[in-house]
């Protein structure tokens, strides 16, 4: 009831800023397990702010101390927390608030508490998601599954780690090889919020991945974690038995009749567009047809169209 006020002016807010638009699966480790949670179970869970991006950095988290929230809402940015002074630091979710959205659209105003300072705070969701958080469970279970561990990047290539004031750099990989994990850390996007950091070579890179569907559109969920899109955790040259020759054609990029969507995944990596109910993926201007799991045609088309 304290915050019942509170929750009619937000909506209120929302209505006359905004208008009307708006837009348990377990992990099975010998080390770690993890449970999606969707937002309005979320009470009781613990948060951790995110590093932002840089360039996001000065105006701070969309998320507000709760006297000031309604001022927020209505876009004055001055009033959102400041990253300093929040990030790495845990809230605890206190309270939930369902509120009618648009277009038969659902969000969320989330109430939590700093652990450490007691600040009570608020923030609103977009499309099912409150950026700038992850699950703080989720960080400890990567940690404990991938930290020291081998594991096998699904990419040619991963982002190096940087130095603000350099160049970024890239670290050149070979897709399916093996990788150790010396450090996990949260990233900066809350669609993959953590960053496994590997040593590849000599080198030190980031691999950035979401350990659970936690704070992430529902849309997006699939009965698989989230990380499978971005690794193997045993080497897919023994565990899935393909040829040399496939290998050799999936390392150079090249994708052919008779491959499995599993094949061009990693060859090509996710399609730009999907349609006709999965049968059709298309990448820039290749349409490619499958008939089931396999592909059967590749057409080329003009982008224009």
């Amino acid at each position: 009831m304290k915050h019942f006020g509170l929750r009619i002016l937000l909506v209120l807010s929302l209505l006359i800023g905004f208008g009307t638009t708006g837009s348990v699966w377990a992990a099975a480790s010998n080390e770690a397990s993890s449970v999606n949670i969707k937002v309005d179970q979320w009470v009781g869970n613990s948060f951790t702010f995110l590093t932002l991006p840089a360039e996001k950095q000065a105006a701070g988290y969309e998320i507000f101390k709760v006297d000031q929230a309604t001022q927020g809402l209505k876009g004055d940015n001055s009033v959102r927390i400041p990253y300093a002074q929040h990030v790495g630091k845990q809230v605890k979710v206190t309270e939930v608030v369902p509120f009618a959205a648009g277009y038969h659209q659902q969000e969320y105003m989330v109430y939590m508490t700093v652990k450490d300072t007691g600040e009570k705070l608020v923030g609103r969701t977009m499309r099912g998601q409150l950026e700038g958080l992850v699950l703080t469970s989720d960080l400890d279970n990567a940690r404990q599954q991938f930290l020291g561990k081998t594991i096998y990047p699904k990419f040619r290539e991963l982002s190096g780690l940087y130095d603000p004031y350099e160049t970024p750099v890239t670290v050149a990989t070979i897709i399916g090889a093996p990788v150790t994990v010396v450090d996990v850390y949260a990233g900066n996007q809350s669609q993959e919020p953590i960053w496994l950091i590997v040593s590849v070579n000599g080198e030190k890179a980031i691999l950035p991945i979401a350990y659970s569907w936690t704070n992430i559109p529902v849309q997006s969920w699939t009965q698989t974690p989230p990380w499978q899109d971005a690794l193997f955790t045993e080497d897919p040259r023994i565990s899935l038995g393909w040829s040399g020759d496939l290998w050799s054609k999936i390392e150079k990029g090249i994708v052919e009749e008779g491959m499995t969507k599993g094949e061009i995944l990693l060859s090509w990596g996710k399609p730009v567009g999907i349609e006709e109910d999965d049968s059709v993926w298309i990448y820039g201007s290749k349409k490619l047809s499958f008939d089931g799991d396999v592909l059967n045609s590749i057409e080329t088309f003009s982008e224009s169209k």
